[in-house]
């Protein structure tokens, strides 16, 4: 589909929205986003830049007076967020400006960028870059937001669809190759979300100056392969110990998500003091709080019979 952005007439509104795209994922401090995004320095719920008819990014806070709610992430990496307008004494007022560049949002089809304050780093502020996301409605308490999917140039489905899951990414070679690297990264993103910045087999996890460390988005059919980057059901979070390993498939899940342990002694005997051999025959214990984002029976068969070939 045609860029939305390109839908915006100011050439520098275009290139604020093109830039938060591209901070997707990203944790930054205030001062950091200051010197990236117009209007971070005093706004604090919506901006809208002046002489524009548009918002331009909307920001939630720790402590914001209006009730905002937690996003719920979608298997092909988009997101909803209710957002409460801005009003004055606690009192949603629709009048204000601001709240009406988001309506107007609304009609055109314009994006918005969304900015999640997370935990502070080194006592300093900072935020989330949820990236961009589309005004779907508003149900007279709160902005109902939509987030861009992993791939931004599909419109995700509806909310309550949950879409049929492809276990091999479509489209030419060359094409896919393309995308590749955007998605690649998009798609990590979301997977540490989904598995709560945790190794889905050791439940291991480590911050350092608030970002996620150590840990990286394991793909069930590997992108050589062609497995799909496009939806979150073919991956799961790992360490980088047990995704080097479970990448040469020592070990694998099978369709009731139970872990299983290649049958080699040498391997065996160098496990004995790891964390993989205790797990053995027992369910992944870290999954997605949604068990519609697990990863995909499809995707598991097609690691399975890899894993059975590997060790014949």
């Amino acid at each position: 589909m045609p860029d939305p952005i390109d839908k915006v007439e100011s050439a520098t509104h275009r290139q604020q929205l093109a830039r938060i795209r591209e901070l997707y994922g990203q944790v930054l401090s205030s001062e950091q986003l200051r010197s990236e995004i117009s209007g971070f320095q005093s706004q604090k719920g919506i901006y809208k830049p002046g002489g524009s008819e548009y918002a331009l990014w909307v920001r939630q806070t720790a402590r914001g007076v209006y009730p905002d709610e937690e996003p719920t992430t979608f298997e092909d990496g988009s997101w909803s967020f209710r957002y409460a307008p801005e009003g004055r004494a606690g009192v949603s007022d629709m009048g204000l400006d601001t709240n009406r560049a988001l309506v107007r949002c609304h009609e055109k089809g314009i994006p918005v960028g969304v900015f999640r304050q997370t935990t502070a780093v080194q006592g300093r502020t900072s935020y989330e870059v949820l990236g961009l996301a589309y005004v779907e409605d508003f149900d007279g308490t709160h902005f109902l937001l939509r987030g861009e999917p992993i791939d931004w140039t599909v419109t995700p489905e509806p909310e309550s669809v949950i879409p049929v899951f492809e276990p091999l990414e479509l489209g030419t070679p060359s094409l896919a190759e393309s995308v590749r690297l955007i998605r690649d990264q998009r798609f990590g993103v979301v997977i540490r979300r989904l598995y709560h910045d945790q190794c889905s087999l050791c439940q291991l996890g480590f911050r350092l100056r608030g970002r996620s460390v150590g840990l990286e988005a394991a793909h069930i059919i590997p992108v050589e392969s062609r497995g799909n980057l496009r939806d979150v059901r073919n991956g799961v979070l790992l360490c980088r110990n047990h995704h080097s390993l479970f990448d040469l498939y020592a070990w694998t899940m099978d369709e009731d998500l139970r872990v299983q342990v290649a049958d080699d002694a040498e391997f065996r005997k160098s496990a004995e003091a790891n964390h993989v051999l205790k797990f053995e025959g027992v369910r992944l214990p870290n999954l997605p709080t949604a068990q519609r984002d697990y990863p995909a029976t499809k995707a598991i068969e097609w690691r399975m019979k890899e894993f059975v070939r590997a060790w014949a």
